[in-house]
């Protein structure tokens, strides 16, 4: 890693890096700063017309909030649990049933797409096919963009590739990391995202795919620097207010990112990244700033190493559950420049009911108490305060000083 980066904790001192722009609402800047000038600035739309207290920073941004998890893998054990004989169809909505009010209040939701739609008959590991609704009900979570340049893209060959891009069109979800033929790719990527007066950029790659070669003409994004670089330099020319990468990267069941993660790292933030969304390893990594030198000027972006897994059927102590990670882009409406904040995490745990089988993806904080709601045996709850107890101990250290967000 370049010896410009440094990696400081997260807090609202470092995390200002300059964005693009000086056009707000179609109003130039110049002709902005002389209504400033003349009429004061904008009135804070939180205070009445009769309210002449001063302004507070916060009335100097607007926000686009953004949310990721990690793995949804489609294990045969959750695929059976979901089966219901009434309607001889696959609903997994116990499984995301908590999800929506913290998933929905984010204008960006993040999913990486362990499996294929490859059809039946399903299967788990090592060649995962799972049933189309599980693409739906992570949908109806909240779930608003699906990544799917992983180790399990090409599982069940050029067919499962097709079919899960078709199931991910009928269903309407926006997605990227694979491809069907390389026009494809040429007019889809990089994407780039407009959506409340804001511009992002996003991209995905793998770091392989377990050792099959993609079937032809479809394409995997893999994670080749020659190739990440001329992606990037083509999301910027789109003069975006942000571009977020999203890497299937690092050692599974490793709670530390290796080398391999920050070199890749610095050079994606050297080559114009502003956040790096991870996953693969299975397990929670930490989330940090990094402070870098893009063309010659100081940034902080963020990256977040490994979210954990999301949807696993691996019960084992650190996976067995995952983080959301949250935090916004922030553009000052006076000044156009960019930065991260907001940032935070939310806990989660994937309790497996044992009669009938079933599995709830549950907030910490919303359950950590509750004696009530699931009536979890002895070893249950021990699993539940280990998992508790070691990701709060993980992500409370000097180097990911980020504060949880508590859902109640």
């Amino acid at each position: 890693m370049s010896n410009t980066e440094t990696f400081h904790p997260i807090n609202s001192k470092n995390n200002i890096f300059t964005g693009i722009g000086f056009v707000l609402g179609g109003t130039s800047f110049f002709t902005f700063l002389l209504l400033v000038m003349f009429t004061g600035p904008p009135a804070n739309p939180s205070h009445s017309k009769y309210d002449n207290s001063p302004l507070v920073v916060n009335d100097s941004f607007e926000r686009f909030t953004i949310i990721a998890a990690g793995d949804a893998m489609s294990h045969m054990p959750i695929v059976a649990s979901a089966w219901d004989t009434s309607c001889k169809c696959y609903d997994y909505s116990d499984v995301f049933k908590y999800l929506p009010p913290l998933v929905k209040n984010s204008d960006l939701a993040f999913i990486n797409y362990e499996t294929t739609n490859g059809g039946k008959p399903y299967s788990g590991f090592p060649k995962f096919s799972g049933p189309d609704t599980l693409a739906w009900f992570l949908k109806s979570a909240g779930f608003n963009f699906f990544v799917n340049a992983n180790n399990h893209s090409i599982d069940k060959g050029l067919d499962g590739i097709t079919r899960t891009l078709n199931v991910f069109d009928r269903y309407k979800i926006s997605h990227t990391g694979v491809f069907r033929d390389t026009n494809e790719r040429k007019k889809t990527y990089p994407v780039i995202l407009r959506q409340k007066g804001f511009k992002l950029a996003i991209l995905n790659y793998t770091y392989g795919t377990n050792n099959i070669e993609t079937p032809e003409p479809a394409i995997v994004n893999r994670i080749d620097t020659v190739l990440i670089k001329a992606d990037l330099e083509n999301a910027l020319d789109s003069m975006p207010d942000a571009v977020l990468v999203l890497m299937h990267w690092g050692v599974e069941y490793q709670s530390e990112p290796n080398f391999e993660q920050k070199k890749l790292a610095g050079f994606l933030f050297r080559n114009g990244a502003d956040a790096i969304i991870g996953s693969h390893p299975h397990v929670i990594q930490p989330i940090e700033l990094v402070n870098f030198s893009y063309k010659g000027k100081s940034k902080t972006g963020i990256v977040i190493w490994s979210l954990g897994n999301f949807v696993a059927n691996q019960r084992k102590q650190f996976c067995d559950g995952g983080i959301f990670a949250r935090f916004a882009i922030a553009r000052n409406i006076y000044t156009g420049k960019i930065k991260i904040d907001k940032i935070s995490y939310i806990p989660f745990w994937l309790y497996k009911q044992a009669a009938p089988v079933k599995y709830y993806v549950l907030p910490i904080s919303m359950f950590e108490n509750d004696s009530t709601t699931f009536n979890m045996n002895q070893e249950d709850k021990l699993s539940f305060k280990t998992f508790i107890n070691d990701t709060r101990l993980h992500l409370a250290r000097d180097t990911a000083n980020i504060r949880e967000l508590k859902i109640q």
